[in-house]
């Protein structure tokens, strides 16, 4: 390879230009030159001033200044360079040209870091090798080591992946290549965070500016959205570098042996122009696969990942959904029109990533409107998405086939594998079935068992799992969702301020949701970090397969068996127990289905940000303005599993009270939450020998005895066991920095906002509005009268003319025998009738409750029917005890039904300023034939409303704006104040030490709050959105007197 090696005049250090022009002259030896090894200088080959031809950036790396778009812009650029689809110079053109340069490996750091330093002018071999990095292997350039860097001058093939370095060198010793430099810096982590102990080795290392950590940090943080963004590409790429390397075919393990095996036999199929498939029933979806513009092998693994990811990582709302799919057998199936929609959006996101390409530069901001939006409409026409995904969905169903023992895969037909060893058969991996719902058949996939079983595990699971978000290493950018180019907190990855229908972030236009972008920035902006001694406990836990906590185990229970001969010959008793037994083990057997790859996605998420000096997790919101966090899977929002591996990254000294309401906490994690602060911090004392042997042992039986059954958390239990160890071991407790969160939550949150919103006395004092001198439990009132109905009916007279009174009495008696009315059996239900909660919902609820505490003796028929009485008799309770609440719903339900009748859907401005939309309209459907089965596509929403969903959803979505109004109160006042402040809806969390001054301003934003006239500014409201129709009178109002909330101690208990 030719070079030219020019002295740069009037440069300083004797510094050397050396740059790649086309047919390169050998190598020319300057003699005035002062050294060799004097580096190369900077010099204008990126960006403003490159040559025509010459490969361009469209903003420098080492500084990433831009906008949304720029930041697009850029990962198309490196994205061009992962596909080689550019004239940038390559790893060993850069090495070659650094070793005619003579470049030490000491001049070689000098040069990076007079790089990152020379914000004006790049230096081109240097750049060149900083994108390549980024572009190809997502490593960061400031990460190398001296030692690495000195490795990489003597072998070129150090910064390449192992098929495009040599094997090995002269002597016959393998040679290091990129995994084994990522392993060094990164270890097992999939984002380039580095080890601590490769920080200090870093060239970074030694960067005193904040400033330039800043931009480290921003860098690594563009690398950790770009491996988000590129896995289908990247796994399309490892096949072809895996398929070029002769030496490598055929020995792949499992993973390649299951779903990327099938991947060339079908990309030959859709790359074939003679394709039999081109004709006859599909045809046309399968020439829109064909002319999709993207490679045959990528469209192939977009699909096997976006398909397997629906499979196996189903998401439940919550967990009675989860539970209801267990009971029904709906784990890993998936409706056909559901899978076909994910895949051709998959592909369609991919082809518009491609295509930005032609709306680059200038002309981008000259293209005329009607021409931009036409560009983009292309790819968001529902009928072509739908098409294309289900051409590849049949692809799949007809073609992905996987080798088994015959003896497993139950198949007669099948020839010996080269007529030796087992006997092995073709099976077809997806499977296509018709499932009754409701009225109407609907078609639904499901993996082969036997195939799941094999792919069941850890590094499969992971191999496919699709996370469109995760975790920030830097401060959300500020949410600016207004405006022709809004500006969400990543720097790539979209993400929408208001999760929901088009409507909503239509609004955002005519009006400023300026209040509520603030407090989304401000909850984002709280910086946490990964609890390496809990994870290291799971990790553990997991390894040894104990099945505690949360933790799903490896191996499925053991399912009885037995043949129906069998089972008649058996006692009447012993066969309903045993068929009792064999039902709670299949569902246990589907449950975990669901569990495993769920709970391995959080603890994949935490291994790749253990590292982590601090993590962020941007919030938007949803109609309502309900605060969630963007990143799915691990956050403070999910379960115990996740709180358990997250605190505060800047832990704050105890001082005076932080210890007393640490104790506080961990006394209501245990469900000590009925008594008062200074009898849960003395119950915690008395506790304090079993809670130094748990964080000596945690796994020792005796100690897991102790945390693993916690009523509300045992991870957030085992993580302040390791924490009170360390305070209690302190010289000073109160100097003790504390890194736990302390929460605080609400008592029937949905039902304190309607005390406050009607001045409802005696439901205040119920849910503790009012001053007392212990906590209000507003669940054992209800369960109360439910069993003073319950007792009176199982005592009542028997008549046997009244069949009913009869069925009752008996189901009365059998709860009282079961024991099951306990406050957990009514809780949830409470919880919810303030939010709408329907009969068959609080029948579901009660169902679950009912199921985990008798299900393993007791017919899930017999459940069902207590279930129902139950919850019929909670219901009417409720409405007893809080008849306030129960008006003000009446008073909704008689607006809605108003606006129904002019098909005006129910809207209101929130305290907080967001302008909510009720968005339940019947859907537009769009009927497509696929070569499958015929697909109804909802394409939109019509101008007419869901009349039942928009009467049942105001009550709930009135009063869920409201408690999103509070806590983004409390999150404002907070942040002038400098306290850390985190959120799940009614739960609010701060350092311990702070948890005194959160209090009260719970109860000011409370009462500031409800002083706001705010059923009566929605009463005049309607005036105008009911046409003139004079709405139904406001509730009356009750006589509480909201300035008592400020001596209510137990207001968020």
């Amino acid at each position: 390879m030719q070079r030219i090696l020019h002295r740069c005049i009037g440069q300083k250090d004797g510094y050397y230009r050396l740059y790649h022009a086309g047919q390169l002259a050998e190598r020319q030896v300057v003699a005035e030159a002062p050294s060799q090894l004097s580096g190369l200088a900077p010099a204008s080959a990126f960006g403003h001033g490159a040559k025509p031809g010459e490969f361009q950036l469209p903003m420098r790396l080492t500084v990433l200044k831009g906008t949304h778009r720029h930041f697009k812009r850029l990962q198309v650029t490196l994205q061009s360079v992962l596909r080689e689809d550019t004239s940038l110079r390559s790893i060993d053109e850069v090495h070659s040209q650094l070793k005619v340069a003579g470049a030490t490996p000491e001049y070689l750091q000098k040069m990076i870091r007079d790089y990152f330093l020379n914000e004006e002018q790049p230096f081109p071999v240097i750049e060149a090798l900083d994108v390549r990095l980024l572009a190809c292997h997502n490593v960061l350039l400031e990460d190398l080591s001296p030692a690495i860097l000195a490795e990489f001058l003597e072998n070129p093939g150090l910064l390449q992946r192992a098929p495009d370095a040599p094997s090995s060198d002269l002597a016959g010793e393998k040679r290091r290549c990129i995994e084994d430099v990522w392993m060094d810096m990164y270890g097992d982590s999939n984002l380039p965070i580095l080890k601590p102990e490769a920080k200090a080795d870093a060239l970074a290392a030694d960067d005193e500016k904040t400033q330039r950590r800043r931009q480290t940090q921003r860098r690594r943080q563009l690398a950790i959205e770009r491996v988000t963004m590129d896995s289908a590409i990247c796994s399309w790429l490892e096949l072809q570098r895996v398929h070029e390397d002769a030496g490598r075919a055929g020995q792949g393990g499992m993973q390649q042996r299951l779903w990327k095996s099938w991947v060339p036999t079908i990309a030959n199929l859709i790359a074939d122009p003679k394709s039999a498939l081109a004709k006859g029933s599909g045809s046309r979806s399968f020439l829109k696969l064909q002319t999709s513009g993207l490679e045959p092998e990528l469209l192939v693994v977009i699909a096997s990942q976006t398909l397997l990811s629906l499979l196996f990582l189903p998401v439940f709302r919550h967990k009675d959904e989860r539970l209801q799919a267990a009971q029904k057998g709906l784990f890993g199936q998936v409706p056909f029109v559901t899978a076909a929609t994910a895949v051709g959006e998959a592909v369609e996101a991919e082809r518009w990533h491609r295509e930005r390409t032609k709306l680059r530069g200038d002309k981008d901001d000259k293209l005329n409107s009607f021409h931009k939006q036409k560009h983009i409409a292309a790819f968001q026409s529902p009928t072509r998405t739908v098409q294309i995904g289900a051409a590849l969905v049949d692809l799949l169903l007809d073609h992905a086939k996987v080798s088994l023992p015959e003896k497993e895969s139950e198949v007669q037909d099948g020839s010996p594998r080269n007529g030796e060893g087992p006997r092995v058969v073709e099976v077809q991996a997806f499977q296509h079935a018709m499932r009754r719902e409701g009225k109407k058949q609907v078609g639904i996939l499901m993996l082969h068992p036997l195939i799941r079983a094999q792919m069941d595990e850890e590094e499969h699971v992971l191999s496919f799992a699709q996370l469109k978000h995760k975790p920030m290493v830097i401060p959300p950018q500020p949410w600016r969702p207004c405006g022709k180019q809004p500006q969400g907190p990543y720097l790539m990855q979209g993400a929408e301020f208001v999760r929901t229908t088009s409507q909503s972030s239509t609004n955002l236009r005519f009006y400023s949701p300026t209040r509520a972008c603030q407090a989304m920035d401000s909850l984002g902006r709280m910086p946490w970090k990964i609890n390496q001694k809990i994870l290291e406990v799971m990790k553990e836990t997991q390894a040894r397969d104990l099945g505690i906590a949360d933790i799903p185990t490896r191996s499925d229970p053991e399912v009885p068996r037995m043949s129906d001969e069998e089972l008649q010959d058996l006692p009447e008793r012993e066969r309903k127990e045993l068929r009792l037994k064999i039902y709670n083990a299949e569902k246990r057997c589907r449950e975990l289905q669901s569990e495993r790859p769920t709970f391995l996605l959080k603890l994949q998420v935490a291994e790749d940000f253990r590292h982590a000096e601090k993590i962020y997790f941007p919030h938007n919101v949803d109609f309502r303005g309900r605060a969630y966090p963007v990143p799915p899977h691990l956050n403070h929002i999910g379960d115990d599993v996740s709180r358990g591996l997250l605190m505060f990254a800047e832990p704050k000294a105890l001082g005076p009270d932080g210890l007393f309401w640490l104790k506080v906490n961990f006394a209501n994690l245990f469900g000590k939450n009925k008594i008062s602060f200074e009898e849960r911090a003395d119950w915690v004392d008395a506790q304090r020998d079993w809670i130094l042997e748990v964080a000596a042992d945690p796994l020792s039986p005796s100690s897991v005895a102790r945390w693993s059954n916690a009523d509300d958390g045992p991870w957030q239990v085992l993580a302040r066991c390791f924490e009170f160890a360390e305070v209690w071991a302190a010289e000073s407790p109160e100097e003790f920095r504390s890194f736990l969160p302390v929460h605080m939550d609400g008592s029937c949150n949905g039902l304190q906002h309607y005390a406050g919103l009607g001045r409802d006395l005696e439901g205040g004092k119920a849910v503790n509005l009012y001053p007392a001198d212990k906590p209000q439990d507003v669940y054992t009132v209800v369960l109360q009268v439910v069993k003073q109905k319950v007792h009176a009916s199982a005592e009542a007279t028997p008549d046997d003319d009244d069949e009913e009174e009869a069925a009752k009495r008996q189901l009365s008696q059998r709860l009282i025998e079961l024991d099951v009315l306990q406050r957990k059996v009514v809780k949830q239900t409470i919880m919810t009738i303030c939010y709408g909660v329907t009969t068959v919902g609080a029948i579901q609820q009660v169902r679950g409750q009912l199921e985990d505490m008798v299900g393993d003796k007791v017919e899930a028929a017999e459940i069902q029917s207590l279930a129902k009485y139950l919850a019929q008799l909670v219901l009417s309770s409720i409405k007893e005890v809080f008849a306030q609440a129960k008006l003000i719903q009446n008073w909704f339900d008689q607006n809605t039904k108003i606006l129904n009748r002019l098909q005006a859907p129910a809207s209101w401005i929130s305290p907080i300023g967001l302008d909510c939309v009720q968005p339940y309209r019947t859907p537009h459907t769009v009927s497509v034939r696929t070569r499958r089965q015929n697909v109804t596509l909802k394409t939109g929403e019509s101008v007419l409303l869901n009349k039942s969903k928009q009467r049942m959803g105001l009550p709930p979505n009135f009063i869920h704006s409201l408690d999103a109004t509070h806590m983004m109160m409390v999150a404002e006042r907070c942040e002038e104040l400098n306290i850390a402040f985190a959120a799940v809806h009614d739960s609010f969390w701060t350092h311990a030490a702070d948890i005194t001054q959160l209090n009260k301003i719970i109860r000011e934003c409370f009462i500031e709050l409800y002083e706001q006239p705010i059923l009566a500014e929605f009463y005049e409201d309607l005036h105008v959105h009911l046409g003139g129709q004079v709405p139904p009178d406001l509730p009356p109002q009750g006589t509480l007197d909201l300035n008592v909330i400020r001596d209510s101690r137990y207001l968020f208990a």
